[in-house]
Parts: C-alpha cells; sequence; structure tokens
C-alpha cells in the first residue's frame, strides 16, 4: 500500500474539505472538444473565438475581452493577453496591464452585484507542460470571468460532500497533497510586510487555507483596482520561484523532457534545503518527497499520476463569509486550473464544460450579460487605466 502523501492530521484536513462535483455548463450549439486548439497568434484569436473588446497597450501588450465556445458557466467571458508575444503570467506583463486588468475585473464583480451573481475570477500559470493536459492548456496569460446564479450556489451548498467521499484519483484532482503542502510552504517564504495589498489568512487557520494560499483583499472587490496588486502578484510569484526552485535543486536529480521528470534523490538532507521553513513545515515537506519515491510515477503517464513539468499553480478570487480572498493553489498533479475551480461560500467546486448545448434565449441572455459588461468598462471611474494605460 503506498505511504500517504502528507502525515495524517494535514490529510485529515484535506479529506474533511467541504467539495461539489461538479456544475454542468453547456456550450455554444455547435462546440467539439476535437476542435480544441491553442492561440498561438492574434489572428487565432480572431478565428477562434468572439472577440468582444480589444485593447492594446504597446505595439507588444494588449488584452482582449473574449466569449468561449465551451463556457465554464452561464454568465461568463474570458480577458486575454493578446500581445503578439505569448507571456503565461501576470507577472509577465506590464504595471500598465495589471492596473488595467484590475479595473476590468472589479468592473464585472460589480456587474455581477447588479446582475444577482456571484462572481469569481481566475486564472492558472504553467506554461512548460507539455506532454500532457495541463491546468493552463492556453499558455498566453488569459483569466476566466464567471458570474454564478442563486441557483448554483444552492445546488452547491446542499449537495456538497467531503472530499473523502471521493475517489482517491479524484480528490487528488480537486484537493491534491500538494496544494496543503504548498500552503505551509508560502505563509513560511512570503514576507506579510512586503505585501502592500494582500493580507495573508494564515495557514490551516480555515478549510480553504488549508489547500490554498489565502489571501484577503481588505477593501473587498475594490482592492483589485489598488495600485500595488500587480506588485503583490509579482512579489508572491518571485517568492514561489525561489521555493520550488530550491527543493528541486536539493532533493531531485535529472531533467524534464517529455514524459521524463526529475527523480526524488534517494538522499538529500532536509536541514540543506535553504528556506526559511519552520520545523513543521520542514518536516511535511520531507514527508511528501519520501512518500513521492519511488514507485508512483513508474508506470503512469496520465493525468493525477504524472506530474507537471514546472511551478505551477492557479489563482481564484471569490466572496466568502463577507469578504472577498484571494486563494493560491499549488499543483503538482492536478490538471485543474482557475478556470475549472470555483469557490462557493468556502467550498471548492469544479465544472463539467460542454453538459448540453445552450438554447437560444440563453444565448441571447449570455450576449446581453456581455454587452453589458463591456458598456460598463467604459463608464467605471478608473477607465482610462484600461483605455489609455500609459498616460
Amino acid at each position: 500500500m503506498a505511504r500517504s502523501l502528507l502525515p495524517q492530521h494535514l490529510e485529515d484536513r484535506r479529506k474533511d474539505l467541504r467539495v461539489f462535483e461538479s456544475l454542468p455548463a453547456k456550450a455554444h450549439p455547435g462546440y467539439s472538444p476535437r476542435l480544441g486548439r491553442r492561440l498561438r497568434t492574434v489572428s487565432d484569436l480572431y478565428d477562434r473565438t468572439t472577440v468582444l473588446g480589444h485593447i492594446t497597450i504597446s505595439p507588444d501588450e494588449a488584452y482582449a475581452v473574449t466569449d468561449k465556445s465551451a463556457p465554464h458557466a452561464l454568465y461568463d467571458m474570458m480577458i486575454i493577453s493578446a500581445g503578439p508575444t505569448a507571456r503565461p503570467g501576470l507577472h509577465d506583463h506590464t504595471v500598465q496591464f495589471g492596473k488595467g486588468f484590475g479595473v476590468m475585473a472589479h468592473s464585472f464583480a460589480t456587474h455581477c452585484h447588479a446582475s444577482d451573481l456571484t462572481p469569481v475570477i481566475s486564472w492558472s500559470y504553467d506554461p512548460h507542460t507539455l506532454d500532457r493536459q495541463t491546468i493552463q492548456s492556453e499558455k498566453r496569460f488569459h483569466a476566466h470571468l464567471v458570474g454564478r446564479t442563486p441557483a448554483e450556489r444552492v445546488t452547491v451548498t446542499a449537495n456538497a460532500i467531503s472530499a473523502r467521499q471521493l475517489s482517491t484519483t479524484k480528490a487528488r484532482q480537486i484537493v491534491e497533497e500538494a496544494s496543503v503542502l504548498g500552503s505551509l510552504l508560502s505563509a513560511d517564504c512570503i514576507d506579510p510586510e512586503a505585501l502592500r495589498v494582500l493580507t495573508p489568512v494564515p495557514a490551516l487557520s480555515t478549510p480553504t487555507a488549508t489547500v490554498t494560499a489565502q489571501f484577503l483583499l481588505p477593501g473587498g472587490w475594490q482592492s483589485l483596482t489598488a495600485p500595488g496588486l500587480h506588485d503583490d502578484l509579482s512579489y508572491i510569484h518571485r517568492k514561489l520561484r525561489r521555493t520550488y526552485d530550491e527543493i528541486i535543486r536539493t532533493c531531485t536529480t535529472g531533467t524534464t523532457g517529455l514524459w521524463e521528470r526529475p527523480l526524488i534523490r534517494r538522499q538529500f538532507t532536509e536541514d540543506d534545503i535553504s528556506l526559511p521553513l519552520r520545523p513543521e513545515t520542514r518536516a511535511t515537506l520531507t514527508h511528501y518527497l519520501r512518500a513521492l519515491r519511488p514507485e508512483i510515477l513508474a508506470h503512469h503517464r496520465g493525468t493525477h499520476f504524472y506530474p507537471l513539468a514546472d511551478l505551477a499553480y492557479a489563482v481564484t478570487i471569490a466572496e466568502q463569509d463577507g469578504q472577498v480572498y484571494l486563494h493560491l493553489r499549488i499543483n503538482l498533479f492536478s490538471d485543474l486550473g482557475g478556470a475549472g475551480i470555483s469557490i462557493l461560500d468556502g467550498i471548492i467546486v469544479t465544472t463539467k464544460k460542454g453538459a448540453g448545448m445552450l438554447r437560444t434565449d440563453e444565448i441571447a441572455a449570455r450576449n446581453t450579460f456581455q454587452s453589458d459588461y463591456v458598456t460598463q468598462i467604459h463608464r467605471h471611474p478608473l477607465a482610462t487605466r484600461v483605455f489609455f494605460p500609459r498616460l
């Protein structure tokens, strides 16, 4: 029997988390999963999506608001980096891009509230995994803006179960062990004093802070327009990058390639990991790495068995108990990124895309919602950050 990847008390907390699997989402008529192709150029963006708005920041940077042929909800859309260069992370973009994105995200939340919807905003980072389905199948930075209906929230609350009621594979897909480890590592390595907007929630202090690095947005959705938010997210990424690289350097051997990943060293000393970790975190990291070796990857190349190729995480911004939080979920095996996950009232919710086709009246309601949102961006008090970001 394979050893648990986490100490038992943390494994119990992971399995106790409430989840809902999964909310159905209809696709546009004619959609087929086989038609999915990456948007390598701006021309691809126009050929394969419906572009609702396109704002150029510089010759090499822009963002577009688009519809999706396979939505994650009846009321949703996507903001995607639309410059000639495919930049995978929000931190790869300029501060001007980050400010404009923050205004558009805040405008979306305001629009949802006016429409009696609950906003959920999410994106993923996994630019290097190319040999399997990943949490960022489209490598350009793109954020999903989803409005959940009251009926969906009622369904989720009434039917949520604990993760321990799922199969081992499904539980790992939704709340994998690496996410618990990631919350502990983030708490130790991210300096709260270095953050200008976000306020860290102590690791393990809430169910969601057990499986995500959870941060409070003190000003609610308005915090998305704060000038320092892009700096905070870039700082957090740098800390995660440093943490991941140090663990790989100290504890693994080998390289990453096509269906090839580094192996855990048979002998490594946890004290050689040059990170400011509490003893409890260091012990948990050691337990995880030693339990990971050697048989778990020997004969599997499928989802949830074969690891992602490099640092990978998903971000979800959602409401909980009357406040707004940013959740960052570290991934190693799970291919569920930001788009595949909503957090509603503290419950982690997955989405089943392509569950039927949208009716004519649903398409009309969706089009009206999207059109009204684009109009609202023009009326936002900080609209100049979107349309004229370098002024």
